[in-house]
């Protein structure tokens, strides 16, 4: 499942990461070169530095869209063998749809929610503090 989820969203991040690196300033690749940095040097010192809003950015989609896949999940394992794949989108679909259980589907909807805003604030902090 994992190889079939990068291959259909890596088209996606790599439009954004394309976009990300022509906002680097040839100007800055032309001082690393002047100044004698080899290619490595450059790609270690100007070109990821300067890629760290959109890493930071994909990271964060990247990381709620893990806490909510369902529709792979669903067509290709249906959570099975047992529930080893259950994730737990699937179970408030199966809570809701299936056993009509909706008050409690909708609590752990809630919980979700609040799950992805306490990882995306994780992430915040940390590229605060990295990024001083």
């Amino acid at each position: 499942m994992i190889i079939v989820g990068v291959w259909r969203e890596m088209g996606y991040y790599m439009l954004l990461f394309l976009a990300g690196l022509q906002t680097i300033p040839r100007e800055l690749y032309e001082a690393g070169r002047m100044d004698g940095a080899n290619a490595w040097q450059r790609f270690w010192s100007i070109t990821l530095p300067s890629l760290r809003p959109t890493t930071f950015f994909i990271t964060v989609i990247l990381t709620i869209g893990s806490l909510k896949v369902f529709d792979l999940i669903l067509l290709m394992t249906d959570g099975g063998p047992g529930q080893s794949t259950l994730v737990l989108s699937q179970y408030i679909y199966e809570k809701g749809f299936v056993e009509n259980q909706f008050g409690y589907a909708s609590a752990v909807s809630v919980a979700l929610f609040f799950i992805c805003i306490a990882v995306t604030i994780v992430q915040f902090a940390v590229n605060r503090r990295q990024s001083r």
